[in-house]
């Protein structure tokens, strides 16, 4: 495929899926809260649905090449320094882990179903034999069931703990008289967002685990 062949490919998926309305929903939650987090100078923390605790920081780091003082025969070697005690406000770390990391629990929560058949993954990707298809399909399907619809669902208890991180470390916070939060964070008054409420409905679950 050429360069511009797969350019026109990707503006056209990139396209479509910003008119999916509950994606383009989800992105701006995302993006609001991420602002919040990174104002408070702190590592982002997220369980993953296995239980996995991921600690997201995006600490400057720079390389120093140090030699033992002891081992006169001893090598230099490279070790890496936080330049200061300030994150990067680049937000562009969390998202693409979170994904990474969901992912990964799909496929941790994938495997124990498995008996003698085949699975190859990459990322998102799932492959097996052509007898094995069919069976793939429900294990992965039973997986996501189990990470969203079954004990409670999992973006609620994400949204819960991130929140928890911004009370914990903002200055302070009030509840306006519309029952939102606002924290107060270098003498800024920031609004958490809600999730969206087609993430907290279990309107279709049975549509999905059916």
């Amino acid at each position: 495929m050429l360069p511009t062949e797969f350019s026109k490919l990707i503006k056209i998926i990139y396209n479509n899926l910003i008119k999916i309305p509950s994606l383009t929903e989800l992105s701006k939650y995302l993006n609001s809260l991420m602002n919040i987090l990174l104002k408070l100078n702190q590592p982002i923390i997220w369980n993953t649905p296995v239980g996995l605790k991921i600690n997201l920081s995006s600490m400057k780091f720079k390389a120093i090449q140090t030699k033992s003082q002891i081992l006169k025969s001893s090598k230099p070697i490279t070790i890496r320094l936080p330049i200061n005690k300030k994150l990067d406000k680049t937000p562009t770390g969390f998202m693409p882990n979170l994904i990474h990391s969901l992912d990964a629990s799909n496929i941790h929560l994938l495997i124990p179903k498995l008996t003698n058949e085949s699975l190859y993954t990459i990322h998102d990707c799932f492959a097996t034999d052509a007898n094995n298809m069919k069976k793939l399909e429900l294990f992965i399907k039973e997986a996501f069931i189990e990470i969203y619809f079954r004990d409670g669902n999992y973006l609620i208890g994400m949204h819960n703990d991130l929140v928890k991180q911004i009370l914990d470390h903002a200055d302070s916070y009030y509840i306006d008289d519309k029952g939102n939060k606002i924290v107060i964070i270098d003498n800024k008054e920031l609004t958490i967002p809600n999730l969206p409420d087609q993430f907290t409905s279990t309107e279709h679950n049975e549509l999905f685990m059916c």
